[in-house]
């Protein structure tokens, strides 16, 4: 019988998953397993009952739809072992992420003597444990199939969305929005498309023209960006927001924009094209918007805002007719604040003694990074994307593969004086350079 061993590790007994390890085990006999940490959606501060991991490993863990993803074909077409409420604490946050769940077939293999009346054995292996209880449930318990249970969803299928996809130019090197192009497709209807140049009320930057061609004379007697906002909020509102490189780029230029006009909108919920095509497309060369839509045949007048909206539509599409593109969504918050999936501390945050820091090191643009603590420039995903951009690889943790820690300018609020993570302790074990968060800005030329 095709059967799958599921171990759920929580925050305390009832709280948000932050680990899945799974042993799939096919008819024809194959065996397959996975294991990842779980980003969860709300880490509590301080020592926590059954927490067994850093919290800075969490806060660069997946989120629950990317593993979801993993483990959706076993979980949904096997038998599920389980050896407590792990597949209804692993149901319940999935749910509340957005997810809409099937019916689930599960056996609970807590307590075998007591309910099956077979011997109970302890392997090395947990997932091992809970296979060998079924084999010996299969054979002892002639009843056994009268035990399974069913978790089935009571929610229905979440309503379809309203989508915008986005992209803006801009004036100056503090993100402010020269043009912006927008295509608003509802859940019902036709797509609606809005474009028009913006007045950024400072003079266009040489670097800036070269890339877009829009000049000064050309925005002289467009609409400043406070009078196209009651426009774009309409948009905006109760939509997904879908950008290429959004982080890094579009919410950041929108955000920068309306921080100077002093607007505000609250928390939108986003999607990248970008990191969607990085994890779903890694074989190619890079994960530019003109490279992805050239391989895909999408028509692209390149910085372009409209048509660079529309290259982000199609390409959206695409990458959704691959697989659920909706587990990289996210959100953020439209008002000068920090994007985080995880409450930040209010306590000041710590630095880390200058002799750790691996000097005159010039790390390569190519290379394989770890970042830590909070950075200065932009957050750190928004950094993370800029290395990927820039041709780089980054890692989540320290390994023999890693050749560069960055440590964001900031510091961080979760060390202590001589204790600065679990990264930057395994650097040091491993004689891997700790760099400042100037040093990679100055290799990848941010």
């Amino acid at each position: 019988m095709e059967r799958t061993a599921l171990i759920c590790r929580s925050i305390g007994n009832k709280g948000s998953v932050y680990s899945l390890s799974a042993l799939h085990r096919a008819d024809n006999g194959s065996e397959d397993r996975y294991e990842s940490l779980i980003r969860p959606a709300l880490l509590p501060e301080g020592k926590v009952k059954g927490l067994t991991v850093p919290a800075e490993e969490l806060e660069d863990a997946p989120g629950i739809r990317e593993v979801w993803e993993e483990v959706r074909g076993w979980l949904t077409h096997s038998l599920v072992l389980v050896d407590g409420n792990s597949l209804a604490l692993f149901a319940r946050d999935l749910e509340s992420s957005g997810a809409y769940l099937p019916a689930f077939f599960y056996l609970n293999l807590k307590a075998p003597e007591k309910d099956f009346g077979v011997e109970a054995e302890s392997l090395p292996d947990p997932l091992e444990t809970l296979d060998g209880a079924f084999i010996r449930v299969r054979k002892g318990c002639p009843d056994w199939e009268t035990r399974i249970g069913m978790l089935k969803s009571e929610n229905q299928p979440p309503e379809k969305p309203a989508y915008v996809f986005l992209d803006c130019e801009t004036a100056d090197a503090s993100g402010q929005i020269c043009a912006i192009g927008l295509v608003y497709d509802p859940p019902e209807g036709k797509p609606e498309e809005y474009y028009t140049l913006v007045n950024p009320e400072r003079p266009m930057q040489a670097e800036n023209l070269a890339i877009h061609g829009i000049t000064d004379e050309m925005v002289k007697d467009a609409p400043t960006f406070p009078e196209i906002w009651p426009k774009l909020q309409k948009y905006l509102e109760g939509s997904v927001l879908v950008a290429h490189s959004a982080l890094s780029a579009d919410l950041f230029f929108l955000k920068s924009t309306m921080g100077r006009y002093g607007l505000s909108f609250g928390e939108v919920r986003y999607l990248c094209t970008c990191r969607a095509a990085q994890k779903m497309l890694p074989e190619m060369e890079n994960h530019r918007l003109d490279t992805l839509c050239e391989h895909f045949g999408i028509p692209l007048d390149h910085h372009n805002a409209l048509s660079d909206a529309k290259g982000c539509r199609e390409l959206y599409y695409r990458l959704a007719a691959l697989g659920d593109v909706g587990r990289f969504e996210g959100r953020y918050k439209l008002e000068g604040q920090k994007r985080s999936f995880i409450p930040r501390r209010t306590k000041k945050a710590v630095e880390i003694p200058a002799e750790l820091y691996a000097e005159g090191v010039i790390p390569e643009k190519t290379g394989v990074f770890v970042l830590t603590g909070d950075f200065a420039r932009c957050e750190r995903e928004e950094a993370e994307e800029k290395i990927k951009e820039a041709g780089g690889t980054v890692k989540s943790s320290v390994t023999k593969a890693v050749q560069y820690v960055v440590v964001g300018a900031k510091g961080s609020d979760r060390w202590s004086k001589g204790s600065y993570g679990a990264k930057i302790a395994k650097a040091q074990a491993m004689g891997v350079p700790v760099l400042r968060e100037e040093a990679l800005w100055e290799a990848i030329g941010k």
